[in-house]
């Protein structure tokens, strides 16, 4: 089976190797080990030797080394990405368009994964809160949101699951209901590719173009307080960057 992009046949492998590649890059530390070839074919809903391809493209970019008997371990690499100011997102139009609502999908304490740790400024493997919700607006999904927040701060919004329903941003409902400022926001955009975890919950196939915001808020001695991945369709809306300086 092909995936078709604009108008030239995509190779499954060539797919889940750049799914892979992303989801590496978001979740994953240096030396970390890769599911096994099984589970990944499970995935994917692809044979074992779709997957083995998939592998061979990021083990010949130097992204993973293959060790017999041992399995695939992600060697890590450099990510560069633009930084700028992100103006009049689909959160805006949530808040004020009649049914908008969010979906909650999860919200539980999981173990913060190395990027995770890495951006709320805490040991590795540390208890965080992880919350799941997808935002609606004219019974569409528009916006898968994972947000991970320290434990002693995330753990109030687990009893509000009314609050978490409302099209409102997470941060709003810190300021607004627990008196937690929010004095500065360090986003990171860039394009990537519809991962399994979260495709379905967005409404969109395996494989298709979303865009990945992220997003650490910080309080106003400068710790961050929320850690988010947001990944919006693009066949609905439009974004717009607004850049003050242009050189």
């Amino acid at each position: 089976m092909q995936t078709r992009i604009g108008h030239q046949p995509v190779p499954k492998y060539h797919l889940i190797g750049s799914i892979l590649r992303a989801r590496l890059q978001r979740e994953s530390a240096v030396g970390a080990k890769l599911p096994s070839e099984l589970d990944l074919c499970h995935s994917f809903g692809a044979s074992r030797v779709t997957v083995q391809r998939a592998l061979a493209l990021l083990e010949k970019e130097g992204l993973i080394r293959r060790e017999q008997g041992r399995g695939t371990f992600y060697l890590g690499e450099q990510r560069k990405a633009a930084h700028g100011k992100l103006s009049g997102l689909v959160e805006s139009i949530l808040k004020y368009r009649e049914g908008a609502f969010a979906r909650l999908l999860d919200k539980r304490i999981v173990v913060a994964t190395p990027l995770v740790a890495e951006r709320l400024r805490i040991p590795g493997e540390t208890p965080v809160v992880s919350i799941n919700r997808v935002g609606v607006i004219d019974d569409q999904p528009i916006v898968y949101v994972a947000a991970f927040l320290p434990q002693d701060i995330g753990s109030r919004l687990l009893n509000d699951d009314h609050e978490l329903s409302q099209p409102t941003a997470i941060v709003s409902i810190l300021q607004d209901k627990y008196g937690i400022e929010i004095a500065s926001v360090q986003q990171t955009i860039a394009a990537t590719l519809a991962d399994p975890d979260f495709a379905e919950h967005l409404g969109v196939g395996v494989g298709e173009p979303v865009l990945e915001v992220e997003r650490t808020y910080l309080n106003v001695v400068g710790q961050p307080v929320n850690f988010s991945v947001a990944f919006y369709r693009t066949d609905r809306y439009r974004f717009e960057i607004t850049m003050k300086e242009w050189r």
